[in-house]
């Protein structure tokens, strides 16, 4: 005969509450996380994420117990969210990367100009942070680097937009 385990429960009010409960949970929340994501990293950002949004429920009030069963449905919720915007991002860039580059619109100018003199990677990262409109982590994943390179990657690409056309808004 299999037992049953019981259902544990943390009162996560308090520092010590939530402390209790990471201890307690923490191997079976990450394992469904590794079952589910697929990559060691991956495992570990859905089982951080998961514990983030109890702290930050805990800090809204809207969370006091919360047992194992909470943090796993959040690390589903959380790798169903991260495989849907997955798809829609490779969906995305299989369609960029197909279409034909547009000519500009004249009758408004000539805004392609506005990245003329950019290198490559410095036109790639303001396009997906700006027109795109992905996240920095994004961005950095996508040009393979670190997110911190990538910030300095964009600002440089915005200060050489704004000097060679200083009337050209890249702020969006």
């Amino acid at each position: 005969m299999n037992a049953i385990e019981p259902i544990d429960e943390w009162a996560v009010g308090t520092e010590a509450g939530l402390l209790a409960c990471y201890d307690a949970t923490f191997e079976r929340v990450y394992r469904c996380a590794a079952r589910l994501a697929g990559s060691r990293a991956a495992a570990e950002d859905l089982t951080q994420e998961a514990f983030v949004r109890l702290v930050r429920a805990t800090r809204a009030g809207s969370v006091s117990v919360v047992g194992v069963g909470w943090l796993i449905t959040t690390v589903r919720r959380l790798a169903i969210d991260r495989s849907r915007s997955d798809t829609s991002e490779r969906a995305r860039l299989v369609l960029v990367a197909t279409q034909p580059p547009t000519e500009p619109d004249r009758a408004t100018g000539d805004e392609g100009a506005l990245l003329d003199g950019l290198s490559d990677r410095e036109r790639a990262a303001l396009v997906f942070r700006y027109v795109d409109g992905l996240p920095v982590g994004e961005v950095a994943a996508l040009l393979g680097t670190s997110v911190r390179a990538t910030e300095s990657l964009l600002q440089r690409a915005k200060r050489r937009v704004q000097r060679n056309h200083p009337r050209g808004d890249t702020s969006a």
